[in-house]
């Protein structure tokens, strides 16, 4: 049976199906669930068929690592997850979480390679359009300095009602220039 390329309807992505069917082979029903992503990620990766970003397979000592914070951290808090549902304040959450928790930084950066790996492979399977693991900050002991640090990273009522307060202003600014503009027309 031939496959062919094809766009998704809801993405606009590019994707393989199957013609008879119509559907993609892996991708029927709601969506591929993040730890079915992450057993073919570690098939995958084991069998030598996924890659790191250098294009080289991944050593044993990688695939230990691999394992270690797909399987016990990344499965546990989000596996039930949809893969394209995942988005980067998922996985920032996730980190903070486990630096809360005592997770040393060498452990945080471990996670965070992984899950870019994953997600690099997701890419490649056309699951994904971007890595949403992607330029995650792990956070440091001096936070509160930092210019995105932890209180920034909650926004308060006021915050809130500030930033709907611009975007109706704005809003009225282009409704009023199209007005203008239809006048002098």
């Amino acid at each position: 049976m031939a496959l062919a390329m094809a766009y998704e309807l809801k993405t606009g992505s590019p994707g393989v199906f199957v013609p008879a069917t119509g559907k993609h082979p892996r991708r029927a029903g709601p969506g591929l669930s993040l730890d079915t992503l992450i057993d073919e990620f570690l098939e995958a990766a084991k069998g030598g068929s996924a890659r790191d970003r250098y294009g080289r397979p991944f050593s044993r000592h990688a695939m230990r690592e691999l394992r270690w914070c797909l399987d016990a951290h990344l499965r546990e808090e989000l596996g039930g997850m949809r893969v394209r549902d995942v988005r980067r304040d998922d996985v920032e959450a996730l980190v903070y979480r486990l630096a809360d928790a005592g997770v040393s930084r060498r452990r945080l950066r471990a996670l965070t390679k992984s899950m870019r790996a994953l997600f690099d492979y997701a890419i490649e399977q056309r699951l994904v359009r971007y890595n949403p693991a992607e330029r995650v900050a792990l956070p440091d002991e001096d936070e509160a300095e930092q210019p995105t640090g932890r209180a920034d990273r909650q926004r308060t009522p006021v915050d809130r009602a500030i930033s709907l307060t611009l975007q109706l202003a704005t809003l009225g600014f282009a409704v009023i220039t199209l007005i203008l503009i239809a006048e002098a027309l």
